[in-house]
Formats: C-alpha cells, sequence, structure tokens
C-alpha cells in the first residue's frame, strides 16, 4: 500500500505523488497490497512543529516486510570499501526527508557532493539544507522516543536529468532529477553513506521493525482533512480584500499597526496581509506570538491553505517569540545553549543583547551574516507581531535593531494585556517614520448575540470595554451550567450534533480549564476534563501539556484542551469555559500579588484587581463563534453572581442550566 498525504497543487505534492509512481512501477502491485506487508507513505510539505527547521518538502516513511529489491545501476560507494555496482539491494523499511528544487540547469551549481542553487540573488547549497532537514526530522522523532536513521536526498525537479561534471553525472549521492526510477532513488539515499551488508546481502534501513511500525502512526504522516470551520478561515484569509491588498503591498515596506479588542479579527487580517503578500509580491512573512497553541493553530491552517514557509517564492512561517529571540542569540554566540531560558530573565537578555547592537559589540556585518548562512531561519521580508501589546519593551526594540522597524507590523488586542504594561511600539522606529494605523471595532468572530452579551458582561464589570456586535451573523447563543463540563453526557453529545450539523467537529470545539484543573503525572500534564470527555470515548489534544501544545493536532476527532492563558488568537465554533468563576478568581488574587505601582493600585488596590482579572476574562468571552458555555463552580462566588444577573437579562438567547 502507498499513501500520498498533503495539499494538491504544490510542486512538492507532484514530487511526492511521482515517488509514489516509481515505487508502482519498480513493484507492480505493491499499491493492492495489505498495510501489514507493505506500505509506504508520502507526506507533502510537512510541517514540524517547535522545530527550527519547521519546513521539509517531502517526507516519506515505508516499511516493506516482503522481499522488495533494486538494482543500482549506477555506482555508489559501499561502506568500509569500493564504488560497487549490478548489485541487488534489498528495502526493509526507510525514512528520508527530501527537498526540491526548481531550479533550471543555469541555477544548479555543483562541487564535490555539494549542491548550490541560486536563491533570491545569491548561491545557496541545498545539500546543507537537506542535511539540516534530515536532523530536524531525526529530532522530531526521538522526541517521541522513537530512534533511528533518516536518510536525505535533494530532487532537482527542474532538469531532467542531474548536472555531469567531466562527463559523470553529479553529484554522485544525494539527490536526483526530474525523471527518475525508484531504483536511482534509492541508490542516490543509500550512496550518501554507503550501502551495508546483512546476512550476506545488501540493505537499506532505517530502524527496527517495531520502531517503524510507529514512525509510520506519527501525526506528521496524518492526512488533515478540514473542517467546515476550518473552510471558513481559509476563506477568510484567502478572501482578496480590499484592507488586506493594502496592507499586504505595505509589509516589510512601512510600519503597520492595527488595535482593536478580542474578536475584531486582527489575527486573520494579519494572515490575510501575509497571504496576499506571498501571493501577489512573492514576500516571505514570519509571524509571531507568545502563544504556542496559537502558532499550532496558524501553522494548520496554512498547511491546509498550501502556504509554504519558506521557498523561492515566498511564504509564510510561523515562530514563538521567545523561541525566535533565542535563536538569534545563538546564533551571534551571545548564547551557549539555543533551549528557552526563564521568562524572569528573558527582558533582562534582550536588553543586554541589545546594547551589544547598539555599541557595535555584535556588528551590522554580523546581523547580515547570519542572515545570509540561514536564510530559511532568519531571512524574511517582514514580520508581523501578533498579540503586540504586551512585549517586553527590550524585546520589540531588539526586533526592531535586527530587522528595522519599518519591517514590522503588529496587532494590538485592546484590554487584553497578560503580563504588565503595554509595549510602546513607537519607539521602535526611527522619528518621521510613517506608520499605517488602522482601529477595528467590528466583531468578526462572534455572533451578534454573543457580542451583545460580552458587551453586558463588560459593562457590568465596569469595563470600559466594547464592541461594535456583528449584524451581519444573526444568532449566536450562551449557555451557563453549574456543574463541572463532560459530566452530563447528555449535554456534550446535544452540543457535538449541533455542530456537526453546521459541517463542523470536534476539533472546532475549543475548551478552556483552569489552574486547579491540571494535574501533573511526572513528565506529562493532563486535564481533568481530557479524563472526562476520553472517558466518552473522545479522543482529546490536551494542550496544557507544554510538548502537546508544540504539535499542531492533525486530526478533526480531537477536543482542543487549553488552560485559560492559552486562548488569545484562537477560537471555537462552541467555546467551552470550565470553571470560569473560579478561573477570574484565580486571576484576581494573581494581580492582588503582583500589585502595581499605578494610582488606582496604591489607592484601592482589590478594586484595580478586579478590574484587571474581568479584563482578562474578556478575552476568553471573545473566544466563541455560534455557542458559548459557562460553567461556575460556587453560585455564590462574585464573578458567577454577575453573569448569571446579565444572563437573566436576555432569556431569549442564554439559557441557565442545573440552577
Amino acid at each position: 500500500m502507498i499513501e500520498v498525504v498533503g495539499i494538491p497543487g504544490s510542486r512538492e505534492y507532484e514530487v511526492a505523488q511521482s515517488l509514489a509512481k516509481a515505487f508502482a512501477s519498480q513493484w507492480p502491485g505493491i499499491h493492492e497490497t495489505p498495510r501489514s506487508e507493505d506500505y509506504i507513505t508520502i507526506a507533502a510539505n510537512a510541517k514540524l512543529s517547535g522545530s527550527q527547521v519547521s519546513d521539509i518538502d517531502v517526507v516519506l516513511a515505508g516499511n516493506l516486510r516482503k522481499a522488495r529489491y533494486f538494482v543500482v545501476r549506477r555506482p555508489i560507494k559501499e561502506q568500509n570499501a569500493p564504488l560497487v555496482s549490478g548489485v541487488k539491494v534489498r528495502i526493509k523499511n526507510f525514512v528520508c526527508a527530501v527537498e526540491v528544487k526548481s531550479q533550471d540547469s543555469c541555477g544548479i551549481s555543483i562541487s564535490g557532493d555539494e549542491i548550490n542553487v541560486r536563491y533570491r540573488g545569491s548561491w545557496k547549497s541545498a545539500t546543507d539544507q537537506n542535511i539540516k532537514q534530515a536532523h530536524a526530522l531525526k529530532n522530531y522523532l526521538s522526541n517521541q522516543g522513537l530512534y533511528c536513521f533518516v536518510y536525505r536526498c535533494v530532487v532537482l525537479d527542474g532538469v531532467d536529468e542531474l548536472p555531469k561534471v567531466e562527463g559523470k553525472a553529479r553529484p554522485e549521492a544525494g539527490a536526483i532529477a526530474s525523471k527518475f526510477t525508484a531504483g536511482e532513488f534509492f541508490s542516490a539515499i543509500g550512496g550518501v553513506h554507503g550501502l551495508t551488508k546483512f546476512g550476506g546481502e545488501y540493505s537499506i534501513s532505517s530502524c527496527k521493525l517495531e520502531v517503524i511500525t510507529k514512525i509510520l502512526e506519527t501525526p506528521i504522516f496524518r492526512r488533515i482533512v478540514p473542517t467546515g470551520l476550518d473552510r471558513q478561515k481559509m476563506d477568510r484569509i484567502a478572501a482578496r480584500k480590499g484592507t488586506a491588498i493594502e496592507i499586504a503591498e505595505l509589509l516589510g515596506k512601512q510600519r503597520v499597526h492595527i488595535r482593536g479588542h478580542g474578536g475584531t479579527g486582527k489575527t486573520v487580517m494579519m494572515l490575510q496581509a501575509a497571504h496576499e503578500a506571498f501571493e501577489r509580491h512573492g514576500k516571505r512573512t514570519l509571524v509571531l506570538t507568545y502563544n504556542v497553541a496559537l502558532a499550532a493553530d496558524i501553522r494548520r491552517i496554512l498547511t491546509l491553505l498550501g502556504v509554504p514557509s519558506s521557498g523561492e517564492g515566498g511564504g509564510v512561517d510561523v515562530k514563538t517569540a521567545m523561541s525566535f529571540v533565542y535563536s538569534w542569540l545563538h546564533a551571534l554566540g551571545v548564547r551557549s545553549a539555543e533551549g528557552f531560558g526563564a521568562y524572569e530573565n528573558y527582558e533582562k537578555e534582550c536588553a543586554e543583547f541589545l546594547e551589544l547592537v547598539r555599541e557595535g559589540a555584535i556588528t551590522r556585518s554580523e546581523i547580515e551574516a547570519v542572515l545570509d548562512d540561514e536564510p530559511d531561519r532568519f531571512d524574511f521580508d517582514a514580520i508581523i507581531v501578533d498579540e503586540a501589546q504586551d512585549w517586553p519593551q527590550p524585546e520589540a526594540k531588539l526586533l526592531a535593531a535586527l530587522y528595522g522597524g519599518e519591517k514590522i507590523a503588529v496587532a494590538d488586542g485592546r484590554e487584553q494585556l497578560l503580563r504588565g504594561r503595554p509595549t510602546d511600539w513607537s519607539r521602535t522606529l526611527e522619528k518621521g517614520q510613517p506608520v499605517d494605523e488602522r482601529n477595528f471595532f467590528r466583531c468578526l468572530r462572534m455572533k451578534k448575540n454573543l457580542g451583545i452579551f460580552a458587551n453586558a458582561i463588560a459593562a457590568r464589570a465596569g469595563l470600559n470595554w466594547q464592541v461594535e456586535p456583528n449584524d451581519e451573523a444573526a444568532g449566536g447563543k450562551v449557555i451557563l451550567l453549574s456543574e463541572r463540563y463532560g459530566k452530563n453526557r447528555e449535554i456534550v453529545a446535544s452540543l457535538i450534533k449541533e455542530a456537526r450539523s453546521a459541517e463542523n467537529d470536534l476539533i472546532d470545539f475549543l475548551h478552556c480549564v483552569p489552574a486547579s484543573d491540571i494535574e501533573d503525572l511526572g513528565t506529562l500534564r493532563r486535564s481533568k476534563l481530557s479524563r472526562l470527555l476520553e472517558a466518552q470515548g473522545l479522543e482529546t489534544w490536551d494542550a496544557v501539556d507544554e510538548q502537546v501544545r508544540q504539535e499542531f493536532p492533525r486530526s478533526s476527532k480531537v477536543c482542543r484542551i487549553l488552560h485559560y492563558e492559552s486562548n488569545r488568537g484562537l477560537e471555537g465554533w462552541t467555546t467551552v469555559l470550565d470553571g470560569f468563576d473560579e478561573a477570574i478568581e484565580q486571576r484576581q488574587h494573581w494581580e492582588l500579588q503582583r500589585g502595581s505601582g499605578e494610582p488606582e493600585a496604591i489607592l484601592d488596590p482589590e478594586r484595580r484587581a478586579r478590574l484587571a482579572a474581568w479584563r482578562w476574562a474578556m478575552i476568553s468571552l471573545t473566544r466563541p463563534i455560534d455557542t458559548l458555555v459557562v460553567t461556575i463552580r460556587n453560585d455564590q462566588s462574585e464573578p458567577s453572581r454577575l453573569m448569571l444577573d446579565v444572563a437573566a437579562r436576555f432569556p431569549d438567547f442564554v439559557q441557565v442550566l442545573d440552577q
């Protein structure tokens, strides 16, 4: 059995199909063999969430239990021996990272076994890039406890045959041209490190049988099927809206600053602009966010849209802010380790790094050298900063020092501070540089009734907060429950049925839980809600665990579960705020402990903490599209009484159950 997964239409997908055809031609009938006997899976435009190398053009893996062979037609290396040719080689199993390059012969240069291609006006090593991809894939699998050898290959899709040097095709291994056979592909990957002999016969093998079986089940090879909500998001991002086209033209040339409350479409507008910049201008844009779960969600949608993170024609990459800055610190030798540091020290590290740049200890030529050496990781035409309102000020200035303030576009969430004072992005621009400012007031995410409910909650809480309800999206309902979500199976089943009737699926639900519902189980964190839902036969993407948040959910049949702190920028057709009163009280306690130097905090710290907690709560209340479910743990708590009072004003679309 051979399976190709990915989004049709890209060149990478066409290469994946060519690989499948080559294997089928080599071994007739393999398409019909049971998966338990022969199974090859080929993933085009594969995404490695949380990895420095986020995109691999094609990843393929296979487990061939039948005796499947090819014959080496061109001399290749044998480990610890001379070149061999005309020998029979058995394919046992394999994992391989493939890089696709579409340059014609004028854009390819061969030096020894290294392939260089012309990229954005200069020469870049496709071989080095492919090596990094193989290492990234190996690390991705080893992080899941799956240890294997990863083969590699560059497909020169713009030429019919490999370039010749002194009459011989080069490189000797690690590459194939567009017209290839299965034997040529396996000779190319096997010849990089040399063929090996086991039991008297040459063979290609990446790992043990039990390991390859698990590798073939990893998320990277799962087919991603868009749900109704996915299609809505894709339509919104791909829509040729005038504002997005205007911003796309400005990206990378001039500062764009968008402001708006939650649900007013800031993130979608920026993604629309990035998509337009890719489609119309071939720009490569980086989206930065602090929200790991949001980064995973954006990667999923970009994957469904078939938008690459890099390439000759541009793309859109997504990274978390801290990981990106730490990569820069490591690349410039400021930090010996590239991994995360403590957030408490992060602002100080950014300030120290910024000072080195300002003083000239780190020169512009050194920064340019990093951009030139590692363009896939660092070279971008434009940078979009999502949820820009509470970045550490030194971090914002550092980003401008590296790329120039005019290259940065910011989406600024009103009243959505999580860490402290708002960031002053005007200080990251040189005096006189223009700014394109846009304010969003209309609520585009939530249906009309949900916007009305959110406004009423904000007014009752005493906040200066308001959105314009969306008259074009009528409807929307709110359900208040006095028991833990998941205990009443009938309610869960009913909500799932309603969502599916609107062509949505489990992944289109967004479940938020308070800190008290999160359990530490050794190296794993789990929510109590996940256990309740799994007991009903439902699968969960329990992203209260940091490692789970790194990888976007590839199945539409999973329920997304997040801590409240991780839901900014996300949305759900049905959004469940479990133990919401408890979460608000926990936030209020945290705000009171944190304190503030503001006059209001000094005069009345309790009031300041309460208002800050309710401003924070509005982030969660603006996550739903169609249905909002709020569960309360203590109906006598101040947050619960407030919500119940507001609910009583809107009996037409607010249900209060189990009171």
